[in-house]
């Protein structure tokens, strides 16, 4: 992993389309809290050629990155890779942030208006600034540290030798020239604070595979596969499709009990369901929370069954701030993931619901 990951927050300027290059963007100036410009290209069609898939989340909310918005000092923030979180960092599979059956594949460019995805993001782009809203990147910096930096026109159009890229998911990427690229917790997104909402604009490419590994977010052999837009069943090894268990998986979170009335240790609950025809040996199962810290299952679940599965309070805990609740198989391969935020978990008694 070699991105120098973080989030910049600042007010949408001005925005300029390239409709006439082999990787056209769609080029963003941002200025900061600090009145520094800053240069943010969207990629809008792969280097491939292949189209990217675009999920637009309108109102984003349940999610607990939603929480640390408002505290962000001025300027970029770094976040290390030991120093990321659900709460400051976004995963689009282990933090979901959109149901995957949402993407929808778009032209970069178009013959008329609202026709293409540069129109799409122009859109809201336009909105946020008639409403002084603030824009939050999720990306790399560039120039890396001790790099050198070559200007573009359109930096010098900008004013500005700094910028954020990557601004789309950052793992599963195929071996080769953006291999080194796949990480945990740094995908890039923009998420758009308007006065009465969140929007989450997040794109990805066709060529990146789910699920990753948890250690450098590379394609697990022989069980990562693609996600195409607007489906839950991706093309498997014969070409005939077969249900993903990123998108749609058989076991899968239901609620959860996040917040107990009286003290939660010991009192938390997840419910799983089972939604295949066979039973399913859960044993060597995990459910693991935000910190990664794991709570341990057995027995059988029956198929159509769903389970309440008390938690000990010595393992995984459910915070009352917000969090992601993960369920991985016996070989540690990530099963279902869901969020919450700390309004989810703000009504003592009451379970979150996670609709799949």
């Amino acid at each position: 992993m070699s991105l120098e990951y973080g989030v910049l927050a600042g007010k949408v300027d001005v925005f300029k389309r390239e409709d006439d290059q082999d990787t056209p963007h769609l080029q963003i100036r941002v200025i900061d809290r600090n009145n520094q410009a800053w240069r943010v290209p969207v990629n809008v069609l792969s280097g491939d050629q292949s189209l990217l898939i675009f999920h637009r989340v309108d109102p984003l909310q349940g999610h607990p990155i939603l929480a640390s918005l408002s505290d962000l000092e001025p300027g970029f923030i770094p976040l290390p890779s030991n120093s990321r979180s659900v709460s400051r960092a976004l995963d689009f599979l282990r933090s979901p942030l959109f149901d995957w059956p949402t993407g929808v594949e778009v032209l970069p460019s178009g013959p008329g208006e609202n026709d293409d995805l540069q129109d799409s993001l122009i859109t809201d782009l336009k909105s946020l600034k008639s409403q002084n809203g603030d824009i939050f990147v999720f990306g790399a910096k560039f120039p890396e540290q001790g790099q050198p930096f070559n200007p573009r026109p359109i930096d010098r159009e900008f004013g500005t030798n700094q910028g954020i890229h990557d601004i789309h998911m950052n793992q599963g990427n195929p071996p080769g020239r953006f291999a080194k690229d796949n990480g945990v917790f740094q995908d890039g997104g923009l998420i758009l604070k308007f006065s009465n909402r969140y929007v989450g604009l997040f794109l990805r490419f066709q060529t990146q595979w789910l699920p990753t590994d948890d250690r450098s977010g590379n394609r697990i052999p022989n069980q990562s596969r693609t996600i195409p837009a607007g489906s839950n069943i991706p093309p498997g090894p014969d070409g005939n499709g077969t249900p993903s268990n990123v998108s749609n998986p058989d076991i899968y979170v239901e609620r959860a009990l996040v917040n107990p009335i009286g003290s939660d240790p010991g009192k938390e609950l997840v419910v799983i369901g089972n939604a295949s025809s066979s039973d399913v040996d859960l044993t060597g199962w995990t459910i693991v929370d935000r910190n990664n810290l794991a709570e341990t299952l057995s027995g059988v679940l029956g198929s159509g069954e769903s389970r309440r599965i008390v938690l000990s309070g010595n393992t995984a805990q459910l915070g009352n701030k917000g969090g992601t609740i993960r369920l991985k198989d016996a070989s540690g391969h990530q099963v279902h993931a869901v969020s919450y935020s700390k309004e989810d978990a703000s009504t003592e008694g009451r379970y979150v619901r996670f609709i799949t």
